[in-house]
């Protein structure tokens, strides 16, 4: 039986009664809030496994807040955008303040339960891996990675990361140098066999906002025409 905590925030009750239905078989502990308020004094209280949360609370983008702060005291824990807006451009947004995955309604139960169970068994597959490695952090050029507290550094200086970003830089990381296409760095960082190449797009540029020291002259994450991208800790 399964005893991770999860977080559902969204003001609709129907909705948060559906994802209790579609989880509560697994033994996950599901806890529920519908403000940004409340959720704020839930988090001061427990430690959660994943969140789930609605974009629109009482105010447009309430959701997106509420992210921020969650990202704030753990920059990899998993977080479930929901949400009725389905163009691209919101699903572009919810990624960029910290979201690993967005989904919107109306969304299937089975499938949001599917990715739920398959994100927190990643999630101990990756702590129990990290655990038994002796090694504790990687340090390439002026970039340092801390893998048990899943912080990441340039000369020292922390840069906050998604949850995902920091699986994508650790990828990097540990294979700097080397040419990889995108289909290969989304298996080995998503791993859910749906490749998308827009969202290795979209997060390559992240991860350039945040390491490059001009994104319109790119020294580290260079993109290899016709072929991929690599990771070059030196620069060029």
């Amino acid at each position: 039986m399964r005893k991770e905590k999860i977080l559902v925030v969204d003001d609709d009750p129907a909705i948060r009664r559906l994802i209790w239905k579609s989880l509560q078989s697994t033994g996950i502990l599901i806890y529920q809030s519908d403000s940004v308020e409340r959720t704020v004094d839930i988090l001061s209280r427990i430690e959660f496994d994943l969140f789930l949360l609605d974009v629109s609370l009482e105010h447009e983008n309430d959701g997106y807040h509420l992210a921020q702060i969650i990202r704030e005291q753990d920059p990899i824990v998993p977080i479930f955008f929901l949400s009725g807006k389905k163009s691209e451009e919101e699903i572009i947004a919810g990624l960029e303040v910290g979201a690993d995955y967005y989904l919107t309604k109306p969304f299937s139960p089975n499938i949001l339960k599917t990715q739920v169970i398959t994100t927190l068994d990643r999630g101990k597959l990756i702590r129990d891996q990290t655990r038994k490695n002796s090694d504790k952090e990687i340090v390439k050029s002026n970039f340092r990675l801390d893998k048990l507290r899943y912080q990441f550094f340039k000369n020292e200086k922390l840069i906050k990361l998604s949850s995902k970003e920091i699986k994508l830089m650790q990828f990097f990381m540990e294979n700097s140098d080397q040419v990889f296409s995108k289909e290969q760095i989304y298996s080995n960082v998503w791993d859910d066999g749906k490749f998308d190449a827009n969202t290795i797009m979209v997060f390559i540029n992240h991860l350039r906002n945040k390491i490059e020291d001009d994104t319109k002259n790119v020294r580290y994450l260079k993109t290899v025409w016709g072929i991929g991208y690599t990771f070059i800790p030196e620069g060029e």
